[in-house]
């Protein structure tokens, strides 16, 4: 089961986000924190780290996808120097995306969870249970899978996180808390996923 287009949409939206306003974020953060002496040189500094993890970030990404011998460490060490930054979580989901490519779920799961560890807002702690709940559903890790599920905190996805659950409940024989899973993801869907929800329903 790979990840939704508008899954990887997402994904994409939220590295294109990040590019776009880091400066302003640690600008924020250095006149609310930092006080007024020396602001313009830490500013300046951490400017500097930043460009210099984004392009990190890029060697690590394109290794991934000239599916270099080295990537694996490459990725490791990649976290490892960035731990709790976006670029590391972003770096995290990029591979275990490969992994699912590959059909290996369980290096995917292995990722996930370190995303899920390493994401510091909500929003990446979403996108990283989310995409976690789905490797372990179709692994058949179906407690685990509902466990994972719980880490989903951003309301704009709570739709994707009923509608899994759902399926999940189902496939754990479960048809009557499936119901109502679907119907609740039901109320948040879109036109193409209404439909898709309705055929589930309408096959219990």
């Amino acid at each position: 089961m790979a990840y939704t287009i508008e899954e990887e949409q997402e994904l994409n939206e939220l590295k294109t986000w990040w590019q776009e306003n880091y400066k302003s974020i640690i600008v924020i953060f250095i006149l609310t924190f930092g006080g007024v002496f020396g602001w313009r040189y830490w500013q300046d500094y951490q400017v500097s780290k930043m460009q210099q993890i984004s392009a990190q970030y890029d060697q690590v990404i394109y290794a991934e996808q000239k599916d270099s011998a080295e990537q694996s460490a490459k990725l490791d060490q990649f976290v490892s120097e960035n731990k709790k930054t976006s670029y590391a979580v972003f770096a995290l989901l990029d591979g275990a995306k490969a992994a699912v490519d590959k059909q290996d779920f369980p290096a995917a799961e292995k990722l996930l969870k370190q995303a899920v560890a390493e994401s510091s807002d909500d929003l990446l702690l979403s996108a990283s249970a989310l995409r976690l709940a789905t490797v372990q559903f179709q692994q058949q890790q179906f407690d685990q899978a509902l466990e994972s599920l719980k880490q989903v905190k951003v309301a704009s996805w709570e739709g994707r996180k009923n509608l899994l659950h759902g399926d999940i409940l189902l496939a754990k024989g479960d048809k009557a808390g499936a119901k109502a899973s679907f119907e609740q993801a039901l109320k948040s869907a879109d036109a193409l996923e209404q439909s898709l929800i309705q055929v589930r329903l309408n096959n219990l």
